[in-house]
């Protein structure tokens, strides 16, 4: 019997693979695709918290061999615009996924590992209520494997998730409809005051405007808009898509010439957590929390949660997979919201105006944000809640009253938003401190998807 069969093989399903194996663990990852392949919904981003993490594993320095690392980020709403610089020895990477998966198989099969592809799961084996492995399929083969835990590594469309009947909670549709494509990276880009060679997620008017520097010498650029103007981009959406970019200052000297790739669309997303244990699986990535990609997090929380999850594993008991699912919703649900609020459609807006300009000319300010973006403290924190009502007074004073509206709805969200993770923390705590938490029905309540046996309604 396998200690861990695990379904899906990128980041997050890899990762796990190679914490297990390296524990001496007999593992087994399985995925329907022939990887190492591109994965195109992926901004291939990884913060300075994801390369640590890399760097834990011995790869980082691999990583950055072929993916040179990206020294900053420009940020901020129209001409309220700056740029987060990241220390020399912090910097983030942008790989594409052909080359990073690619590593991070060859790294899971050296640790011992077995890795099979073009495999996939047809359904799961069963004790009574106790998943117990699962029937794969390859090459029209079935086989039946058993496995103490069945991990679900398998994208935001899992099918161990389905199968497992794993409930979502905590869930909103995007209001935004996503196309990009790959432009050769031109000589000059690293050396441009504009660019720098930095990547770059601003809005202009209703758009969010993105470039990735990546390697292989290209550019993702991009742009995400609301989903009421998706009958504009039907049938034309590399026309539409270089229109767009066309019109914006930035972008435009970048794709002088044809996209050396297909357009890619992500046309219809939905955010939301599920429930990431129960008797004899978990769930880890994509497949368990899938947010809004406006900060550019899920890789580095793939890597985050799967060594989570490795540890819980490793641990041994039901309740160590409770552990951590209910911590993974306590360290994520502050990220969640924060996502939430940059891809919203008002999100350029007076106050926001303000806070942006604020940032880029503060330093104090910014090591802020680059401490959230390094997972020291909360993207709430980066802002000090009465010097956004001071700044926002000042404002009207000077007769700027677009600014009341988004700070009242500012204040009634941040209020919610504590509450809530205020929740999530709580039930970390509560699955930290007792071997099991029952229902008063009686049955099992460790692994109630909401908490308090009951999934909670999205705030």
């Amino acid at each position: 019997m396998l200690d861990t069969l695990i379904v899906g093989a990128r980041c997050a399903g890899s990762t796990l693979a190679i914490h297990l194996a390296r524990a001496g663990k007999r593992v087994l990852a399985i995925d329907p695709s022939n990887l190492p392949s591109d994965q195109p919904l992926s901004t291939h981003w990884i913060s300075p918290a994801g390369m640590a993490m890399l760097d834990e594993l011995g790869i980082g320095d691999k990583v950055r061999g072929f993916a040179p690392p990206v020294p900053s980020m420009m940020y901020g709403i129209d001409d309220a615009t700056g740029r987060i610089e990241y220390p020399v020895g912090g910097r983030c990477s942008c790989p594409r996924r052909m080359d990073l998966d690619a590593l991070l198989l060859y790294e899971a099969r050296a640790a011992g590992a077995e890795v099979r592809t073009r495999t996939r799961l047809v359904e799961l084996l069963r004790d009574g209520e106790r998943v117990t492995g699962a029937a794969v399929e390859h090459a029209g083969t079935r086989e039946e494997i058993h496995a103490r835990v069945v991990v679900g590594a398998d994208g935001h469309q899992s099918t161990t998730a389905q199968l497992v009947g794993a409930e979502e909670y905590h869930g909103y549709d995007c209001p935004r409809a996503m196309y990009w494509a790959y432009w050769p990276r031109p000589d000059w880009f690293d050396d441009d005051p504009r660019f720098q060679g930095g990547a770059m997620n601003c809005s202009f008017g209703d758009d969010v405007i993105f470039i990735f520097p990546t390697n292989r010498d290209l550019l993702l650029v991009g742009v995400a808009f609301s989903k009421a103007q998706l009958p504009e981009w039907r049938g034309r959406s590399q026309e539409k898509l270089i229109e767009t970019l066309q019109r914006n200052r930035y972008t435009a000297p970048l794709i002088a010439g044809e996209p050396v790739s297909k357009v890619i669309g992500a046309l219809k997303l939905r955010f939301f957590f599920r429930q990431a244990a129960g008797p004899g699986w978990a769930l880890v990535g994509d497949a368990g929390l899938f947010m809004d990609p406006s900060p550019g997090f899920g890789i580095t929380d793939a890597l985050r949660d799967a060594r989570a999850l490795g540890r819980a594993i490793i641990e041994g008991e039901d309740q160590a997979l409770v552990r951590y699912w209910r911590q993974r919703d306590a360290s994520s649900i502050d990220l969640f919201e924060y996502s939430r609020n940059r891809g919203a459609l008002g999100h350029n807006n007076p106050l926001s105006r303000i806070l942006y300009g604020k940032l880029a000319a503060d330093p104090e300010l910014q090591a802020r944000l680059l401490a959230s973006q390094n997972r020291q403290c909360s993207p709430f924190d980066v802002f000090n809640p009465s010097d956004i009502k001071k700044w926002a007074d000042d404002a009207v004073l000077r007769g700027e009253i677009g600014v009341i509206k988004p700070l009242m709805e500012m204040s009634q969200r941040s209020q919610e938003i504590r509450a809530e993770m205020a929740f999530r923390q709580r039930l970390a705590e509560e699955a930290n401190a007792a071997p099991a938490l029952a229902c008063a029905s009686g049955n099992s309540g460790s692994f109630a998807p909401g908490g308090d046996c009951a999934v909670r309604e999205p705030i």
